[in-house]
């Protein structure tokens, strides 16, 4: 429920204190681990070029007198994009702000809630779209008999073999190796307390190892954890706090992505963002935050809107590897 008038005037706030559960966005990593596509059309089709044919030695042979070269060749095929748009809206009576003392801002705090409401539902489709089985060409699963051995402290298994055997083996089918690992929260507390990882940092390092280094000892550009936080309880019930991608505990996922969108550039996905939602005022994520007067409410309007995709584009350029630490 908002809040009423008389929740907002009480006895004098402190105006150099107040306690806000801001999240860092660094947390949520749903607007950095793939290139932001924006177009003009919440529809259209992108263009899929064989890969085979591009890494084929043909039927190249030296030419008899008088004779012909063979001819190579090339194929494509099609995929689409539908950008969907989501927002959510919040209201403030003209009540409101009449009886509201500072340090309570009420525009702002509008702001902050749903621009935290739509990274969250972000996130939350990130997880379900990418970091999930099912997903993509290769899916393993960590065990003792199973793909690879399970990590866990104290050491058991080998993490930095187990992800340049998947980087190989990427590599091998699409000729491009992968560049970014996503590891859970909790994988991410286990393979930085890892034994074998301490080694590799034991001479030339001290302190704690941060996302930075663990992403040298796995000889990838970057590392993501995705650390947002959810309430999953409905309003009026008893919060119910969890990271984003709980179901993901002790999982991982490793991928090519492209350093940013192009023609002729793989990536394993994309996010197509339609920045023709409001023409000129959308921003880059096909996202817009839009305020007006519902005058027959009394009230002030504010609402986010935001219209994107995202699209699996290249499933052979990721991994996703289940129970990856215990």
């Amino acid at each position: 429920m908002p809040p009423v008038p008389s929740e907002l005037h009480v006895d004098r706030y402190l105006t150099n204190l107040s306690v806000a559960y801001a999240q860092d966005s660094r947390d949520f990593i749903s607007d950095k681990v793939f290139p932001t596509v924006p177009v003009r059309k919440a529809s259209d089709l992108y263009v899929i070029y064989n890969r085979g044919d591009m890494w084929r030695q043909g039927n190249i042979h030296e030419r008899p007198l008088g004779g012909r070269l063979d001819v190579a060749d090339w194929g494509f095929t099609s995929d689409s994009y539908l950008c969907v748009e989501r927002g959510v809206a919040h209201k403030i009576d003209d009540r409101q702000y009449a009886n509201a003392d500072d340090p309570i801002d009420l525009r702002r705090q509008a702001m902050e809630l749903l621009t935290s409401s739509i990274m969250i539902d972000a996130e939350n489709r990130w997880v379900a779209d990418y970091f999930t089985t099912g997903v993509w060409t290769t899916d393993v699963t960590g065990a003792a008999s199973a793909d690879f051995v399970t990590c866990s402290t104290p050491a058991t298994g080998y993490p930095l073999e187990v992800i340049d055997e998947f980087k190989e083996s990427t590599k091998r089918l699409t000729a491009l190796e992968p560049n970014t690992l996503i590891l859970s929260p909790i994988s991410y507390r286990v393979i930085r307390n890892h034994d074998t990882v301490k080694d590799v940092f034991k001479y030339t390092r001290t302190g704690l190892i941060d996302e930075d280094l663990l992403a040298m000892a796995f000889g990838v550009n970057r590392l993501f954890v995705p650390r947002a936080v959810e309430n999953s309880a409905k309003e009026g019930q008893t919060d119910s706090l969890d990271f984003v991608a709980v179901g993901q505990d002790h999982n991982a996922m490793l991928l090519y992505a492209a350093p940013s969108p192009g023609l002729n550039t793989p990536s394993a996905g994309y996010t197509f963002a339609w920045t023709g939602l409001i023409p000129g005022l959308t921003n880059p994520m096909g996202g817009v935050i839009m305020t007006g007067r519902d005058a027959f409410a009394h009230s002030d309007h504010f609402e986010i809107r935001q219209a994107d995709d995202m699209k699996v584009v290249a499933p052979d350029l990721g991994v996703h590897l289940t129970e990856f630490t215990a």
